[in-house]
C-alpha cells in the first residue's frame, strides 16, 4: 500500500474515532455546545458552498461571520447561519459560554492552519442524505441508553483546484478547511470517491413539518437524547423549528437524564426566537418564522 493511501485512511479511522466519542461520556471529550458547531458548518456549506479558516472571524469574544450572503438567492439559508451565531449572546447562551467555545475552536483552528500548504480550500457538492429522520427512521433511535442518537449524514463530493483530482488530496483539505467546526462535524472521509460526509444532528435539523401528526419527531416515545450527547450536561440547545418536541436534560443535583422536558424557545436578542433550549416547560410554539 503506499503511504498517502495509508495517510489517507489513517486520517479517516481518526476522524470516525471522534465521531464515536458523541455516543459515550465515560472519559468522553466531547462538548455538547460541539453540536452547535457541526450544525453551523453544515449551514454554511448549503449558505456558501465552501469553508475555510478567513470563512469566520472572532472579534469581542465572539465568532462572526465574514460572508455577506448566500450563493442562493434562498434567504433561509443565511438565517440558519445567524441563528446559529446569534444563540451566543442569548441569555442562556452567555451563561453556557457559547461564545468563548466557538471562539476557542475556530482560534485554535486558525492558529494550526496550514496556510503555506492549502491556498485554497476545497468546494463541496452534496451528493445524497443518509439516515433523513422519517416515521421508519426515527424508531430505531428511541433508546439513548443503547448509544443510538438521530444524526443525518450529508454526503458532500469535494475538490480542490490544488489537488488535480486526487481524491487523497481532496478529502485531506477539505477536512483539514473544515477543521474549525469541531471533532461531531466530519464523521468519514473517502478518498477514493473524493466524499466526505458531516453529520448534524436531529434537533438541529430545520424541517418545518405542517402538524405534529407528519413530524416523526412527535411519535410517541420519542425525545431527543439531547444529554446524551458528549460529555455532561450533554447538548441543550436545538433549532427553533424542534420546539415542542421531547428531550432528554441531564439534572446535576438529582444525578439523572429526565427524559420529559421540551425544546422551548429562547429569545437571542430583541424578540429574534433564534433557538430552542431543552428545559421543563410547558409545550408552546415559536413566533412565526
Amino acid at each position: 500500500m503506499k503511504k498517502p493511501r495509508l495517510a489517507a485512511l489513517v486520517l479517516a479511522t481518526v476522524w470516525i474515532m471522534l465521531h464515536g466519542l458523541a455516543l459515550g461520556q465515560d472519559g468522553d471529550t466531547l462538548d455538547g455546545r460541539d453540536a452547535l458547531l457541526a450544525a453551523l458548518g453544515r449551514a454554511t456549506l448549503d449558505c456558501v458552498g465552501t469553508v475555510g479558516p478567513t470563512t469566520y472571524a472572532t472579534k469581542s469574544g465572539a465568532l462572526e461571520r465574514t460572508f455577506t450572503g448566500c450563493v442562493s438567492e434562498d434567504r433561509t439559508l443565511l438565517q440558519r447561519v445567524d441563528a446559529l451565531l446569534a444563540v451566543q449572546f442569548s441569555k442562556r447562551g452567555r451563561v453556557d459560554d457559547i461564545a468563548g467555545h466557538y471562539v476557542a475552536r475556530w482560534d485554535a483552528f486558525t492558529n494550526s492552519f496550514p496556510h503555506g500548504r492549502i491556498t485554497q480550500c476545497p468546494t463541496w457538492q452534496l451528493e445524497g442524505v443518509i439516515d433523513a429522520p422519517t416515521r421508519e427512521s426515527v424508531p430505531r433511535f428511541q433508546h439513548a441508553r443503547t448509544g443510538l442518537i438521530g444524526k443525518e449524514n450529508y454526503r458532500y463530493q469535494v475538490a480542490s483546484p490544488q489537488c488535480a483530482q486526487d481524491g487523497e488530496c481532496d478529502v485531506r483539505h477539505a477536512a483539514t478547511c473544515a477543521g474549525g467546526f469541531g471533532p461531531a462535524f466530519i464523521v468519514d472521509l473517502d478518498p477514493q470517491r473524493s466524499r466526505v460526509e458531516v453529520d448534524p444532528a436531529w434537533w438541529l435539523t430545520t424541517y418545518d413539518y405542517p402538524d405534529d401528526l407528519s413530524n416523526p419527531f412527535m411519535m410517541p416515545g420519542y425525545y431527543h437524547p439531547m444529554s446524551y450527547y458528549g460529555a455532561l450536561p450533554g447538548a441543550l440547545y436545538g433549532a427553533l423549528q424542534r420546539a415542542g418536541e421531547a428531550c432528554s436534560q441531564w439534572e446535576p443535583t438529582a444525578g439523572k437524564h429526565y427524559i420529559d422536558r421540551e425544546l422551548v424557545p429562547i429569545d437571542c436578542g430583541g424578540g429574534w426566537f433564534c433557538m430552542t433550549y431543552c428545559m421543563l416547560g410547558k409545550r408552546e410554539k415559536p413566533p412565526s418564522f
